[in-house]
């Protein structure tokens, strides 16, 4: 007979159908990175690494060689400065000093003047001797054109002159200045020369300079000096023109600047073949052909 209590299922066996749930995850702590660490150098008198123990004949040789070098610096130091005094004491001695001054060229001006105006002395260092300012001085000499200087190890100085050339004589007052193509005037006579007179003013002292318009008229009287002879007389600018006046009434009208030593060429030959008494102008314009203008009513 069926019984009437309740029946109950069998436990359910969870050995083989149970399933393992997910474990929830854990997140791990998570270490920081490690900064570097700073390198500490080691306390003064220690080192990283044991030094290796030096020989100490390996340690006196390095000693040596260090000490050998040293001292050859200080030799080498001490040898310079004895050739440079040495050098210096040279200069300074008699040996190296100006025994002598030479004077050449010098014709108008006198080694004296030369002289005094380099302002040189016996015994002055040759080493260091400027000879730019002497020449200056020199050159500032009225008849002095060029000055050219040298010196030597065996103490001679040596001052070349190249003088100047007069050209043309200007009178002033009762005196005659001697003056060159330049226009400077080199010396100042008591008495009349044989130059061409040019007839000019203002006149500078000796060692002045004529004002640039007189220029022309020196051109004409260097071109005159081998035919200044022949009834030649003064050089002037009328109008703007050079004029030289001729022995009697006649003069003669130079032209232009060019041919200076033509021009007075055809006027000695002008003065050497015609009688000048009848004839006013000559015109030297051309010099091949230079042209007569007759005196009115001259027979």
């Amino acid at each position: 007979m069926p019984s009437d209590k309740p029946t109950q299922d069998p436990p359910e066996d969870h050995s083989e159908d149970q399933s393992e749930s997910p474990k929830p995850q854990v997140d791990l702590p998570v270490e920081p990175p490690k900064s570097p660490q700073p390198q500490v150098d080691p306390p003064e008198g220690q080192s990283e690494r044991p030094q290796p123990q030096v020989d100490p004949r390996i340690q006196a040789r390095r000693t040596g060689v260090r000490t050998r070098r040293r001292l050859r610096v200080w030799i080498s130091i001490g040898v310079i400065t004895v050739l440079a005094a040495a050098a210096y004491g040279v200069t300074q001695s008699p040996l190296m000093d100006v025994d002598e001054i030479e004077v050449i060229g010098a014709g108008r001006t006198s080694s004296a003047q030369v002289l005094e105006a380099a302002d040189v002395e016996l015994g002055t260092p040759l080493l260091g001797l400027n000879l730019s300012g002497p020449r200056r001085s020199i050159a500032a000499l009225p008849w002095v054109d060029q000055v050219r200087s040298s010196r030597t190890w065996g103490g001679k100085v040596t001052f070349d002159i190249t003088e100047r050339e007069a050209v043309a004589q200007i009178p002033v007052g009762e005196e005659w200045a001697l003056v060159d193509r330049e226009g400077r005037v080199l010396q100042v006579n008591p008495v009349r020369g044989a130059l061409p007179v040019v007839q000019f003013t203002p006149v500078p002292q000796p060692g002045g300079w004529l004002h640039g318009l007189a220029l022309p008229l020196l051109v004409v009287s260097e071109a005159l000096i081998p035919v200044q002879q022949r009834d030649i007389g003064a050089i002037s600018l009328m109008d703007g023109e050079v004029v030289v006046d001729l022995l009697g009434e006649g003069r003669a009208h130079w032209g232009a600047q060019d041919d200076p030593h033509g021009k007075a060429d055809a006027l000695a030959r002008v003065l050497a073949e015609v009688d000048m008494s009848c004839v006013e102008i000559v015109d030297l314009s051309i010099p091949e052909l230079p042209a007569l203008t007759p005196i009115d009513d001259c027979s």
